[in-house]
């Protein structure tokens, strides 16, 4: 699953334990979760509330996103390379 918030210019506890809710329910569906285009004021105030959103990776636009979902999905099926450790 993507999760695209670059929109997002700000972002508290209802947001990050959403986003949290999100990964937790795709890990439950054997689905990993990639956010993309997480804002520097956004990752300060989830660090800040004290939110470490386990299972969620995160990439810095939608193409290294889907880049980083097709390796993880291409890993899990045992057919492909390991995700690349590109940010």
């Amino acid at each position: 699953m993507l999760i695209d918030i670059s929109a997002l210019d700000i972002v508290d506890s209802f947001i990050g334990r959403m986003l949290a809710n999100i990964a937790a329910t795709s890990r439950i569906l054997d689905a990993a979760t990639v956010l993309v285009g997480m804002q520097p004021a956004v990752a300060i105030t989830l660090v800040e509330l004290g939110m470490s959103l386990q299972g969620i990776r995160t990439a810095l636009d939608v193409e290294r996103g889907m880049t980083l979902l097709n390796e993880l999905a291409a890993d899990s099926t045992g057919g492909g390379r390991k995700p690349s450790s590109r940010p």
